[in-house]
């Protein structure tokens, strides 16, 4: 190698459509040996945690419970966590989602459905990274290198396959960065789309990269413009107003969320400094990463995440070294990219909580995601190959290799192979820049050790979870261990669920102090919504956010345990005679055997004991009150003719008959009270209030006999929906035909003047 600079190369051209069908045909083939391998070695990988206990079981469920393929919005049976419209992660206003609830509603194998979710995540973003990259003229190779690279990065697998919504946005962000520079139809109809999933995704995460995003674009425009003036044309208004249709689909879900955010709660920061300092990275692992580091993150596992998130693509960073940094700068991505970059560096040393935002290890996965892409745009660009250079980037991955061992020592071994795979990926690099020699077999070694990477990963993490089993005397069947509650021991099937269910196909409220380690799958009664397989709504479920009122009430913790002392639940429920215990029950009750004396003396002395089962005892409540009504002053109900069901967006939930003397009424119910729902008497609306901002209550007016009270919830995306998702679509869809017609029309003229030119 010369010690002076190579020569300047020539910017190579975008590929043909040939080019492009090999490139995709590669990366797929590529990132499904990465599948297949984690489908061999770990086949429960993105079946754990979160996404076993809340996402999968709710998206199965809504599934099976929707009706002309729209999911219910409400469920009173299921409390706080039964707001499907208040936790936008659910997508019950959203179409998309509607899709994912339908197809995983068709089968009852959690491993297939988990894992095809997890698997169409993972190659969207790798397709999403690859239309970017070759948009950008990246050569083939090292796009589908990339690709491959990013679409494994570490927190996105090790994370996301957890956190599910973090899975779906994240692989739409290089599909919104294709729509603002791709070309044509495509590119006008991805930034449309794009915007709509990555605003109704559940993670706002995202969005302040997107921001960010558009921003770079902006500075890049205004660049090869000369100024402001030039910044705008047709093409990008083009590409505005489908942006503005995707977010015209996705506006049912933010206004019903900023609706009903009136009612609901988030954690809140540090009161003493403002920062607990959990799930802050530390920032030099941030920086440099590596495919077996177990960095600093302050999480769930301790100050040390035990589990390869800092990792992506193999030679992104040491290629940093490589760059001739004055020349890349002024090449069309390299900005853009840079500012997401360090944008996200810079989020992840945020404190624990700003405003509703917490845990700021989240945002590496932006991070790995647009550092790769960065990298491969600056070295197509403006490579520069010097022995000093190549110098530096070795010592990027010897650094690599050092920061893993000082934070996991005991594993050596694997640091040794990653740092050897590093190593060779980047002399591949090299030999693939120096060219002419061997470049095309350096650059397919460079994509297939970028492939191999991600297995090392998980082949570690096999070994941690063996040292674990020898350890403590238990045994994984060659799993990888997880930061993350596993959940190795919990069934696969609807029907294991069904097996060990206490109850199936019933709404009984379950009351519990505390979690079981095995999340309940011994008891009978699970943590969050992993009760819904068997059928049991057991009046909790999953909380990210909460009700306020019911909170201060009947506190639940996210899993769903109680976490109210007695006397807060046998406190008075304002003044409707009865506790909050009784108002907030349903009519069965299923007490745990550890729960306190108190509570067991109140529902011995007022509740039928229906029962035994393990660790549970059924009580049925004895009252003339039918549905979910627990309270009633002034207000007779028939025990005939009633309804309670789910809440759907075009029936009542509740139906009732009711009778008034010469004073109104009131009912008190133990559905939480939501901005949104309405009741009418005899087709004519009353009042609808509250039990102190906590449980619903409806005021029924003097002089009623046998009237038809019917309650609904409306809040204002349901109104919306219809015209909505119409107009949004229409308006991406008519964008991506004017692009069409505009850039025909501009390559004319271009061809017209280039003919001119020739006269």
């Amino acid at each position: 190698m010369a010690s002076r600079a190579a020569a300047v190369p020539p910017v190579p051209r975008r590929p043909d459509a040939r080019g492009v069908l090999v490139a995709v045909g590669a990366y797929l083939a590529l990132q499904a040996l990465v599948l297949l391998e984690l489908a061999r070695s770990a086949p429960r990988f993105f079946y754990l945690d979160d996404s076993l206990a809340q996402f999968l079981p709710m998206m199965w469920w809504l599934g099976r419970n929707a009706e002309g393929g729209r999911p219910p919005i409400l469920d009173p049976e299921q409390g706080m966590g039964g707001n499907f419209l208040g936790d936008i992660q659910y997508g019950a206003l959203d179409p998309l989602h509607w899709v994912m609830q339908a197809l995983a509603a068709t089968s009852g194998d959690f491993l297939l459905i988990s894992f095809l979710f997890g698997a169409v995540s993972v190659t969207w973003l790798g397709l999403g990274s690859l239309a970017i990259l070759l948009t950008h003229r990246v050569p083939v190779v090292l796009a589908v290198a990339g690709a491959v690279g990013m679409a494994s990065s570490g927190f996105f697998l090790w994370y996301g396959s957890s956190w599910w919504p973090l899975l779906w946005s994240v692989a739409w962000l290089p599909w919104f960065w294709f729509g603002l520079v791709g070309r044509g139809a495509p590119a006008v109809l991805a930034i449309g789309v794009s915007s709509w999933a990555l605003l109704t995704s559940g993670n706002p995460y995202v969005l302040f990269f997107v921001v960010v995003l558009v921003a770079g674009h902006l500075v890049e425009r205004r660049r090869s413009a000369g100024g402001w003036r030039g910044v705008v044309d047709r093409v990008l208004v083009i590409r505005t107003v489908s942006a503005v249709g995707g977010c015209i689909v996705a506006l049912p879900t933010l206004l019903t969320a900023l609706q009903l955010s009136s009612v609901m709660g988030r954690p809140e920061g540090d009161p003493l400094i403002g920062n607990i300092g959990f799930a802050v990275t530390n920032f030099a692992d941030v920086l440099l990463g590596g495919a077996t580091l177990m960095g600093q993150t302050n999480a769930w596992s301790g100050n040390i995440g035990l589990v390869p998130a800092m990792a992506t693509m193999l030679v992104a960073l040491p290629a940093l070294a490589l760059v001739d940094w004055r020349r890349a700068l002024a090449a069309p991505g390299v900005v853009t990219a840079g500012l997401v970059y360090l944008a996200a560096v810079v989020a992840t040393q945020l404190p624990t909580t700003v405003a509703v935002f917490r845990y700021p290890v989240r945002y590496l996965v932006v991070a790995e995601v647009f550092l790769p892409a960065l990298a491969l745009i600056a070295l197509v660009a403006a490579r520069r190959i010097t022995r000093t250079r190549v110098r530096v980037a070795a010592g990027i991955v010897l650094a690599q290799f050092l920061l893993a061992c000082f934070r996991a020592p005991v594993f050596y071994k694997w640091h040794v192979v990653a740092g050897v795979v590093a190593a060779a990926g980047l002399a591949a690099l090299v030999v693939h820049l120096a060219g002419p020699r061997f470049r095309r077999e350096a650059g397919v070694l460079v994509a297939l050790l970028v492939t191999i990477a991600p297995l090392v990963s998980v082949h570690m993490m096999v070994a941690v979870q063996e040292r674990v089993d020898a350890i403590e005397g238990t045994d994984s069947d060659g799993q990888p261990f997880r930061a993350l509650a596993n959940g190795y021991w919990v069934g696969t099937r609807t029907d294991d669920y069904r097996e060990r269910s206490v109850r199936t196909d019933t709404a009984a409220t379950v009351v519990t102090f505390g979690i079981d380690p095995d999340w309940g799958w011994d008891s009978g009664v699970l943590v969050g919504n992993a009760n819904l397989p068997a059928g049991l709504r057991p009046g909790f479920g999953s909380l990210a956010v909460w009700h306020d009122g019911i909170n201060e009430k009947w506190c639940r913790n996210y899993q769903g345990a109680t976490c109210s002392t007695p006397a807060q639940l046998l406190a008075p429920a304002g003044d409707t005679g009865v506790s909050w215990l009784e108002l907030l029950a349903s009519d069965t009750v299923l007490l745990d055997d550890d729960a306190p004396p108190e509570i067991r003396e109140h529902f011995d002395s007022g509740w039928r004991t229906a029962g035994t089962d393990g660790a549970w005892t059924e009580y049925q409540r004895d009252d003339v009150l039918p549905g979910r009504i627990t309270a009633a002053a002034g207000v007779t109900v028939s025990m005939e003719g009633w309804r309670s069901d789910l809440a759907r967006m075009d029936e009542p939930m509740d139906s009732y008959a009711v009778s008034t003397g010469s004073e109104p009424g009131r009912l008190a119910f133990r559905t939480p009270y939501y901005p949104g729902i309405e009741a009418t008497l005899d087709g004519r609306p009353v009042e609808v209030t509250s039990i102190e901002g906590a449980a619903l209550a409806i005021e029924v007016p003097a002089q009623v006999t046998d009237g038809r009270l019917e309650v609904s919830f409306r809040p204002i995306g349901v109104a919306l929906m219809t015209p909505a998702v119409v107009l949004g679509l229409l308006v991406i869809v008519l964008a991506s035909c004017a692009v069409a017609i505009v850039e025909r029309g501009t390559g004319r003229r271009r061809a017209v003047l280039l003919a001119g030119g020739g006269r």
